[in-house]
C-alpha cells in the first residue's frame, strides 16, 4: 500500500501537520545527528545542557543528594520550576513521577525515555498552554520519535573518568521490517540498556572527601576535634559513647567510649578532655570523626547508581492512501541507588514527635543481669547513648513505566478551499515506584533495644542482621501514576488571502490524571516514637477528568505577513476552568529578515501535593543569635555544637481550595539570514505570572528567630505557622530549643516576574580554497536573564537574577545570568570531530528569599553561614567553563567507531559554599568539573 499522498509529521507548537509551517514561537530543535555530535546519550542530558534550563532543575546528582524526587530527572525551563514545563512524546502527554518535585511540584521524569529512537526533541521557549493546556507556562519539550526503521541498528559503548571512577555502559539494537513508500507498513522493535556506577565524593579527591576544610581556609567541621585539653564540636560518631546517670536521672560523668578497649578502629583519633555541659571535673573520651567518610565508608555521592532497561514496539501501517495508523508500546524501567549518613542512637523522630532522649540503658536487664551495653552497670548507674550505625543508609528507587499509544492521521479531498485533514490519538501510561530504605532507624524499635539489650551497642560488628533489623526494619512503599488521554483534531484550508490558504484547525481532549503517593515515614498517633528518624514524610493522592476544546487560525495576509491565532479552553472536575489565547505573528519583508512575535496567557494547575499533600523538607538555618537564648548553649562565652548552622524542617500541607497560577508571556525579536547558509536570531522574552502559589510567605528565617526569642522548649503559634522544637541539646537538655520544624500551608499569594534574551547562530558551509572538502557545521545558543523578581506580600521583592536564588527551591542552584552552549563539527570524508563548548556564568552567594530582600551583593549576607559554620566565606561564585570532544570515523556504511572526551580541558568546579544541592559545589551547572576528564568509547552498526 503506498504512503499517504501528504506528508503528516508532528509540528511543535501548532496543530496543523505541515512539516513547511514556520512557526512564531522560539523552537531549539535537537536533531538525533547533532546529539550524537555532541556526545549526548540521553534524553536528560540533551535538555539539561539547554542554556535556557534555569533555576529549579532537577539533576541526577541532586537525586542521591537530598531531593524530594529522588532518581528523577527534569528541566526547568527559564528558571519557573520542572511543573512549568511541559514533557511530551510525539505531541501527546506522558504521566507524572509518583514523587513531586520538592514534595510540591508535579513533573514529567526524563530519565527513562528511550533516546536511540528519537528523531529530535523540540523545545518551544513560550507559552504553550494555547495548545496544550496546563503546565506549558514556560515551554514545552516534545520528543519525536522515528517513524520507521529498517534493517538492523545496534551500539556498543563503555567509559570511565580519567579517574578510574564513573564506569558507564550502553547497549541497545533495533531492528525493523517493511517499506512504508512499497510495503505500506513498518515495523521495528527496541531495546536499550545502560548503566552508570555511583561516584563518592571519596572518590573526586578533597575537598569533596572531608569535612575538615582548613586547606580551603575554611574550619574542621570532623567532630570531637581536640585543642588544648578540650574537645569541641561534640557530635555522635559509629564507636559508641556513654554518659552515666544516677538514679536521680542526673548526669554523673563525662562521654566516654563504651567499648575503650576497641579505640577508634578506622574512624579516627582517640581524645581525652573536656567537653562542655558536662558535669564540672568529668572528662570525656571521643573519637574524631569525618562525617563525609568515616574510614572505608564513604557516605556522600557525587552520583548515585543509575541503571535503564527500555523495551519498545513501533508499528506503522498505511490504511488506504490518505491515512496512517501508529501504534506504539514502550516498557522502561530506572534504577537509583544511593547511600547516605548512618543513623543516630541519640535523636528525634522525623516528625520531632518522638525521642530517644532520656532512653537509658538499665544497669541491669529484666532477667537480673548487668546490661553489656551500660559501662557503668557495675556501679549501678544507668546510660544514655550516643553514637551512630556503623553502616550508611541506603535508598532505592526503582520505576516502571509503561506507555501505549494509538495514533490515525489522515486527510480527505474537498471541492473547496484546501483538504479536510484529522488526526486522532490516544495515550495510555502508567508508573509505578517502588521506594525502599535501609539502615534507617525507627526510634520505637531503638529505645525497645536500649532498653532490653537486644541490639550490641559496644561492638556493632558482632550484630546480626536480624538484630540490625530490628531497630532498622527495612522501609518499602510503593507509588502510582496514571495519564490516559484521548484528542482529536479537524482542520481544513477555508479560502486563499494573498499570502496563502487560510487555515483553520479546530480539536478536543479529554483526559484522566491521577496520583497516589504514600507516606514512606507516617506519624503513629497512639505511639509517637514509632516512627522512622530522617525518611522525609512526603505523602498525596488525587485524581482528576480534563476536558478540552481548542482551535488554531493561521492567516498568511500577504507574501511578507503571516498571523496565527490560538485558543484552548480547560476545564477541571475539580472546579475551575481557564481559557488560554495565543497570537503569533511572522513579518519577512525580504528573505534575509525576519521579525517574529507571539503573546499569550497560560494557567498551571495545582499539583496533586498543593491540594491534598503534605511534604517536610530541610534547608539550611543559621544559629539563633538572641543573647538569652545563646547564654544556655555556650561554655565561657563560645557557642557549643547546638548553637551553630542547622537544618531546619519546613513542612507544608496541601490546600484543595487553591486557584490555578496564570502568565502573560511575551516573546519577540528578528532572525538574519545575511547568506543562504547562516542564521542569527535574538528573542527577547517576557513571563508574568499571577497567584504564584506558595507557602506561608513570611521568610523561615523570622519565625525560627521568633521561637528562639520567646526561650521556650515547647511548640508555639508565629504569624500563622506552628514551630515543633528541635531535639534537645545533648550538653544542655533542659535549655530552650531551637525551631526543629516550621509548619505551614499553601495559598496563592505571590506574582512574579522574568525577562531576557535568547541568542542564536547557526551556519554548515564548506571551508575555502584547499580545505574544501571540510565541511563547518556550527549551532550556538545562549541565554541572558534580565530579571527573575518574585513579589511576597508583607516581604517586598525579591530579586534571583545572577544571585543563588530563589534559594529554596528544589537544590538552591541558583539564577546564573549567563548559560551558553557552542557545537563545532568538523566534517572530512569518513572523519568528523565536534568541539563543543558550554559556559555558566557566575553569581553572587546571596539569596533574597532566604537572607532578605536588596541582600544580593552585600557578602556579608552570603549563604555559605547557613549551610555550615565551617565553610570558608564566599561573596560570588564563579564562572564555569566545559569543553567536550566527539571524534566519530566512519570504517563503511555499517560499521562506525567514535569517543566522547568529557571536560576535555580538566576545568575544575568552582566553590558553591551556598547551595545544599551538593557538597560544596553546584551540580546544576558544574557536575562535570567535580567528576574531570572522563571518556566513552563505542561502536555504531547498521545492517
Amino acid at each position: 500500500m503506498p504512503a499517504p499522498k501528504a506528508e503528516s509529521v508532528v509540528v511543535t507548537g501548532t496543530l496543523f501537520r505541515d512539516p513547511n509551517l514556520v512557526s512564531a514561537s522560539p523552537i531549539t530543535r535537537l536533531t538525533s545527528t547533532q546529539l550524537q555530535q555532541r556526545g549526548i546519550k540521553t534524553v536528560t542530558d540533551a535538555l539539561q545542557l539547554l542554556s535556557s534550563n534555569g533555576a529549579g532543575n532537577l539533576t541526577n546528582a541532586f537525586s542521591a543528594n537530598g531531593a524530594f524526587a529522588a532518581g528523577a530527572s527534569a528541566p526547568s525551563l527559564r528558571g519557573l520550576g520542572t511543573s512549568s514545563t511541559l514533557v511530551m512524546m510525539d505531541g501527546m502527554r506522558l504521566s507524572y513521577y509518583p514523587l513531586a518535585d520538592d514534595g510540591t511540584r508535579d513533573f514529567v521524569d526524563t530519565n527513562w525515555m528511550p533516546a536511540s529512537i528519537m528523531d529530535r526533541i523540540d523545545v518551544q521557549e513560550d507559552g504553550g498552554s494555547a495548545i496544550y493546556g496546563a503546565d506549558a507556562v514556560a515551554g514545552v519539550v516534545n520528543m519525536i520519535t522515528r517513524q520507521q526503521i529498517k534493517g538492523f541498528e545496534g551500539n556498543a559503548e563503555g567509559g570511565l573518568a580519567q579517574g578510574g571512577y564513573g564506569g558507564h555502559t550502553r547497549l541497545y539494537g533495533t531492528y525493523g521490517i517493511g517499506d512504508l513508500d512499497h510495503d505500506g507498513y513498518n515495523f521495528y522493535v527496541n531495546s536499550e540498556y545502560q548503566e552508570d556506577d555511583a561516584i563518592t565524593n571519596d572518590q573526586v579527591g578533597y575537598p569533596y572527601n572531608t569535612s575538615n576544610l582548613t586547606g580551603i581556609g575554611g574550619g574542621n567541621a570532623e567532630s570531637n576535634i581536640y585543642s588544648n585539653g578540650t574537645i569541641s564540636n561534640f557530635a555522635q560518631t559509629p564507636q559508641t559513647v556513654a554518659q552515666a546517670f544516677d538514679s536521680s536521672g542526673n548526669a554523673v560523668s563525662g562521654y566516654n567510649l563504651a567499648n575503650p578497649s576497641a579505640g577508634c578502629g578506622s574512624t579516627g583519633t582517640v581524645h581525652t578532655g573536656t567537653v562542655s555541659g558536662t558535669p564540672s571535673g568529668t572528662t570525656s573520651t571521643l573519637c574524631q570523626y569525618n562525617s563525609v567518610k568515616n574510614g572505608t565508608n564513604t557516605y556522600q555521592v557525587v552520583q548515585p547508581y543509575d541503571r535503564r532497561v527500555e523495551a519498545t514496539a513501533h508499528l506503522t501501517v498505511n490504511v488506504g492512501s490518505r491515512a496512517q495508523l501508529t501504534s506504539m508500546f514502550t516498557y522502561s524501567q530506572n534504577l537509583s541507588f544511593f547511600t547516605g549518613s548512618p543513623s543516630s542512637f541519640y535523636a528525634n523522630t522525623q516528625s520531632e514527635l518522638g525521642t530517644s532522649e532520656g532512653v537509658l540503658a538499665p544497669a541491669r536487664l529484666a532477667n537480673g543481669s548487668l546490661n553489656p551495653n551500660d559501662p557503668y552497670a557495675a556501679s549501678g548507674q544507668s546510660a544514655q547513648l550516643y553514637g551512630l550505625m556503623d553502616e550508611p543508609t541506603t535508598t532505592t528507587e526503582f520505576s516502571q513505566n509503561y506507555r501505549g499509544s494509538l495514533h490515525l492521521t489522515g486527510w480527505e479531498p474537498s471541492k473547496w478551499g484546501g483538504d479536510w485533514n484529522y488526526d486522532s490519538s490516544f495515550v495510555g501510561m502508567n508508573t509505578d515506584l517502588a521506594q525502599t530504605y535501609t539502615g534507617y532507624i525507627n526510634v520505637a524499635d531503638l529505645d525497645s533495644a536500649i532498653q532490653n539489650g537486644t541490639y550490641n551497642f559496644i561492638n556493632q560488628s558482632a550484630n546480626s542482621q536480624a538484630a540490625r533489623n530490628a531497630i532498622a526494619p527495612s522501609d518499602e512503599v510503593h507509588d502510582k501514576t496514571q495519564e490516559y488521554s484521548w484528542q482529536a483534531t479537524l482542520s481544513k484550508g477555508l479560502v486563499r488571502l494573498p499570502g496563502g490558504m487560510l487555515n483553520l484547525a479546530i480539536g478536543t481532549n479529554v483526559r484522566y490524571e491521577s496520583l497516589l503517593a504514600v507516606d514512606a515515614n507516617p506519624v503513629n498517633a497512639a505511639d509517637p516514637n514509632d516512627q522512622y528518624e530522617t525518611i522525609n514524610p512526603v505523602s498525596a493522592q488525587g485524581h482528576r477528568w480534563v476536558e478540552s476544546g481548542y482551535f488554531e487560525l493561521n492567516a498568511p495576509i500577504v507574501k511578507m505577513l503571516n498571523a496565527d491565532f490560538q485558543g484552548r479552553y480547560d476545564a477541571y472536575s475539580t472546579g475551575f476552568s481557564h481559557f488560554s489565547p495565543k497570537i503569533g505573528v511572522e513579518f519577512k519583508p525580504f528573505k534575509e529578515f525576519q521579525l517574529r512575535g507571539t503573546w499569550s496567557e497560560g494557567f498551571q494547575v495545582p499539583s496533586f501535593s498543593q491540594t491534598s499533600g503534605s511534604t517536610i523538607g530541610y534547608v539550611g538555618a543559621s544559629a539563633p543569635t538572641n543573647e538569652a537564648w545563646l547564654a544556655q548553649h555556650s561554655t565561657n562565652g563560645v557557642p557549643n555544637t547546638y548553637a551553630q548552622a542547622y537544618s531546619l524542617g519546613l513542612e507544608t500541607v496541601g490546600n484543595p481550595n487553591l486557584k490555578p497560577e496564570t502568565n502573560n508571556t511575551f516573546t519577540g525579536g528578528p532572525i538574519f539570514h545575511p547568506l543562504p547558509w547562516i542564521t542569527l536570531g535574538a528573542t527577547y522574552y517576557y513571563i508574568n505570572e499571577h497567584n504564584v502559589i506558595v507557602a506561608n510567605p513570611t521568610p523561615y528565617s523570622t519565625v525560627a528567630a521568633a521561637y528562639a526569642a520567646a526561650n521556650t522548649t515547647k511548640t508555639m503559634t508565629i504569624d500563622g505557622d506552628t514551630v515543633i522544637p528541635d531535639v534537645a541539646d545533648p550538653q544542655n537538655p533542659t535549655g530552650a530549643r531551637r525551631a526543629g520544624i516550621i509548619e505551614s500551608s499553601y495559598i496563592n499569594a505571590n506574582s512574579l516576574v522574568t525577562d531576557g534574551v535568547d541568542l542564536s547562530l547557526s551556519f554548515n558551509h564548506r571551508l575555502p580554497g584547499v580545505l574544501h572538502d571540510i565541511n563547518w557545521f556550527s549551532s550556538g545558543r545562549a541565554t541572558w536573564v534580565h530579571r527573575y523578581n518574585e513579589s511576597v506580600p508583607g516581604v517586598g521583592v525579591e530579586r534571583f537574577a545572577g544571585s543563588e536564588g530563589p534559594w529554596q527551591q528544589v537544590s538552591a542552584s541558583g539564577t546564573p545570568r549567563w548559560r551558553a552552549n557552542w557545537q563545532n563539527t568538523f566534517t572530512w570524508k569518513k572523519l568528523s570531530s565536534t568541539l563543543t563548548v558550554y559556559y555558566t556564568g557566575g553569581y553572587h552567594a546571596q539569596a533574597d528569599d532566604a537572607t532578605g530582600t536588596g541582600s544580593v551583593g552585600n557578602c556579608a549576607l552570603s549563604l555559605y553561614s547557613s549551610v555550615s559554620s565551617f565553610y570558608p566565606s564566599q561573596c560570588n561564585v564563579r564562572h564555569f567553563w566545559d569543553i567536550d570532544l566527539t571524534e566519530n570515523y566512519q570504517f563503511t556504511k555499517r560499521i562506525g567507531v567514535y569517543v566522547n572526551i568529557y571536560n576535555l580541558a580538566g576545568f575544575k568546579s568552582p566553590y558553591d559554599y551556598g547551595t545544599y544541592g551538593s557538597y560544596l559545589y553546584n551540580s546544576s551547572w558544574a557536575q562535570n568539573g567535580v567528576i574531570g576528564r572522563a571518556f566513552r568509547f563505542g561502536v555504531n552498526m547498521k545492517l
